[in-house]
Parts: structure tokens; C-alpha cells; sequence
């Protein structure tokens, strides 16, 4: 019952990550970004081992002040947010 409650806020995580920042940043400026990336040395489950994970924190203009937001993507889920981020680039480009 744990284990599966587990699996599914694995699947559900990366989907409410990546809408939750895509919220943010369609009502405010993203300013700058950091990540770094790791690599899973050791879990309990062992099909994880040896997977790629990177962490990101964004600085997001809120009004006067700046946010971080942090989030944790795998490596597909990195491409994919980078994707996004390049099609949001070029349709403000269309714009200016």
C-alpha cells in the first residue's frame, strides 16, 4: 500500500512540478536560473540506480520583489521543460 502511494506521487510529482512552474512563469519574469545535475548512487530500489536527476532553482520577478522555485526533473523531464522553455522564447520573440 506505501509502495504504491509512492509510486504514484513519482508519477503525479513531475507533472505538478512542471505545472507549477509553468504557472509561475506565465504570470512572472523569470530573471535567472541555476541547475546542477547528479546521478542516484544508491536507493532501495535498484532499477533507480545510476538514473540522472537535475535540480533546478528559477528567480522569478514577483511585482518589486524576486522568488526562487525550486524543482527536481529527471533527465526526460529536463528535455522536456527545455523544449517548452525554447517555445515559449520563440513566441515572445514573435512578439517584439
Amino acid at each position: 500500500q506505501n509502495t504504491l502511494k509512492k509510486k504514484k506521487w513519482a508519477l503525479h510529482y513531475a507533472v505538478l512540478s512542471r505545472q507549477a512552474v509553468g504557472q509561475t512563469l506565465m504570470v512572472n519574469q523569470l530573471v535567472d536560473m541555476e541547475w546542477k545535475f547528479g546521478v542516484t548512487v544508491g536507493t532501495s530500489e535498484i532499477q533507480k540506480v545510476g538514473n540522472i536527476f537535475l535540480q533546478l532553482k528559477l528567480v522569478v520577478r514577483k511585482g518589486n520583489s524576486t522568488e526562487n522555485v525550486y524543482m527536481e526533473l529527471t533527465l526526460p523531464q529536463f528535455y522536456n521543460f527545455l523544449h517548452e522553455m525554447e517555445r515559449a522564447k520563440a513566441s515572445m520573440e514573435c512578439f517584439s
